[in-house]
């Protein structure tokens, strides 16, 4: 059996980092969501970020969400691109035309 190259697999969308319980649960439901636009996501059930953004470049992930409960108090979320490092905060509404 082949073991697949890290390259030939497509690159992840965005990684979404949940802070907390609740951004937890809020978190699986805009994965859901976006997941419907055609946006590959994976959801960190870690709680650290420091370990959550280790997974996130592990995975690949072009973007990483964070998700607080502040974030989710004020509707918008900081959205970090993976390879520049710049970090923008969006609102839901924003993150398919950011990501794509």
């Amino acid at each position: 059996m082949a073991v697949e190259d890290k390259q030939t697999q497509p690159a992840l969308d965005l990684f979404i980092a949940p802070l907390g319980e609740p951004a937890l649960r809020y978190a699986g439901t805009l994965a859901r969501d976006l997941r419907r636009t055609g946006i590959s996501v994976e959801l960190s059930v870690e709680g650290k970020l420091k370990r959550a953004m280790e997974l996130a470049n592990k995975l690949g992930a072009r973007h990483t969400l964070i998700i607080g409960d502040n974030e989710i108090a004020a509707g918008h979320y900081a959205l970090k691109n993976m390879e520049t490092g710049a970090q923008e905060n969006v609102s839901a509404s924003e993150i398919p035309e950011r990501v794509k």
